[in-house]
């Protein structure tokens, strides 16, 4: 079994890391900073945070899902917020993405829990 788990980066390297999925093919990829926004159909909008500026792929999710097509897809969002198209506020989530080859049944699924510990 083939597992990658890797930090998305908000779609950073975007054409990149599509290009490495199609090719590894893991098994199951556990994918940190994922974005979903089914809202738009723009390949970047951007994050602002005061002088912090970034692109982001808002439609991460959806372009992951697309590359691993026989895999089954699941988001769990962490936060929510805008993204900007011009002066135009996107609502957006950010979270994390599993993605697990469908010949491999999920038979089970716990949430993260953000910043507590598990004893």
């Amino acid at each position: 079994m083939k597992l990658i788990c890797l930090n998305a980066w908000g779609g950073t390297l975007h054409e990149d890391l599509l290009a490495y999925l199609a090719a590894e093919t893991p098994d199951v990829l556990c994918l940190q900073e994922v974005i979903h926004t089914p809202s738009t159909d723009k390949d970047c909008l951007t994050y602002r945070d005061g002088d912090h500026v970034l692109p982001q792929r808002p439609n991460l999710f959806r372009d992951v899902s697309r590359t691993l097509p026989d895999h089954a897809a699941v988001f769990c969002p962490a936060a929510q917020g805008v993204l900007w198209d011009g002066n135009r506020a996107v609502p957006s989530q950010w979270g994390l993405a599993t993605f697990v080859r469908r010949a491999f049944p999920i038979v089970g699924q716990v949430p993260p829990v953000y910043g507590l510990v598990r004893q």
